[in-house]
């Protein structure tokens, strides 16, 4: 280990997507706060992604084949063991960041000393206009910020605070883990990435978690974006959604439990998974090609889970009658009001 250590790590894993790989370790080196570095774990055993990393000649840029394909958590977590830096940043290979990221959230950390992440807004970057029509996006660039707040609004939040409004998305419509940056032993001591069986939901359980150990500051600024392209997980893994609905809410409550508002909190948790439940598997009718048993199968199991009994009715109505629906939705809204 270096005797002086980066303030940051970006913590990657990696497999057979040279493209994407480049292009976000691109977006890294234009990063305008330079004390960081960068930790590249291939779950390619052949080291196809050497070529890449070692070609920006960056003693900043660390690349390190997996013995074996680990998966992407352990492999995730295998960059935290092997990074030195006091904040991470856990980054997808494809999820490119904006070149004022660090310089933003550095300015954050200083401004609110004290708590254990620090987050910043996103985009959605839609590459193809089939995949943006799936989404109801636009080619290119799709803002995620808060329309409840001006830009570049701040607000520090308490650590069952921050949940709840994370869950309710109070803070933003859509978040990405890649815009933030979490203190390393706050992310040591809580078990690294969660690992609960499925990559499904990965990165809300990974800022809940962290989170609320001691709380985060948010920024309304996009600070890097999502890719959505023709090769994103989650859209061929139908059995994977059987685990994600039973493992998440159990997950969160062996690491969040402690919560004093974490009966509340628990059916937030709940509601938000079976809102994404029902919404991911209408879109994976409209994408899949596989819209036989597989897909079947995995809606039978899931609507056979307790909490998700609720939800049948709703998704339903949103496959076979989307314009109702939204329409009962936004009745809903308008009563709230």
């Amino acid at each position: 280990m270096p005797t002086t250590s980066p303030l940051v790590s970006f913590c990657f894993t990696t497999y057979k997507r040279h493209d994407h790989l480049l292009a976000t370790l691109e977006s890294i080196r234009k990063q305008s706060f330079i004390d960081y570095e960068v930790i590249v774990s291939d779950n390619d055993p052949q080291g196809s992604g050497r070529t890449v990393v070692e070609g920006f000649n960056d003693i900043k840029f660390k690349y390190f084949p997996n013995v074996e394909n680990l998966g992407m958590k352990k492999s995730f977590n295998k960059s935290v063991q092997r990074s030195s830096g006091e904040y991470i940043v856990m980054i997808a290979d494809d999820d490119p960041v904006y070149p004022d990221m660090l310089e933003t959230l550095v300015d954050l950390k200083n401004k609110y000393p004290g708590y254990g992440m620090y987050l910043g807004g996103c985009d959605w970057f839609c590459t193809h206009h089939e995949v943006a029509k799936l989404y109801g996006l636009k080619v290119g660039t799709n803002t995620c910020l808060s329309n409840n707040h001006n830009l570049n609004y701040m607000e520090a939040f308490a650590p069952d605070e921050f949940v709840k409004n994370l869950f309710s998305f109070k803070i933003f419509p859509h978040y990405l883990w890649s815009t933030g940056i979490v203190k390393r032993e706050i992310l040591i001591e809580r078990g690294g990435v969660p690992d609960y069986g499925t990559p499904f939901l990965g990165d809300y359980a990974y800022m809940s978690i962290m989170g609320s150990h001691s709380g985060c500051v948010i920024i309304n600024k996009s600070l890097g974006c999502q890719t959505l392209h023709d090769e994103n997980f989650g859209r061929n893994q139908n059995e994977q959604l059987v685990i994600a609905a039973k493992n998440f809410p159990e997950y969160l409550a062996s690491k969040m439990s402690y919560l004093k508002d974490w009966p509340n909190i628990k059916l937030q948790v709940q509601y938000f998974i079976g809102i994404w439940i029902v919404s991911h598997l209408v879109f994976l009718h409209k994408y899949s090609e596989d819209k036989g048993n597989s897909l079947a199968k995995a809606e039978k199991e899931i609507f056979a889970i307790d909490y998700m009994k609720k939800y049948r009715l709703k998704y339903f109505i949103k496959r076979r009658f989307p314009i109702i629906h939204d329409q009962l939705v936004a009745l809903k809204l308008k009563f709230r009001k």
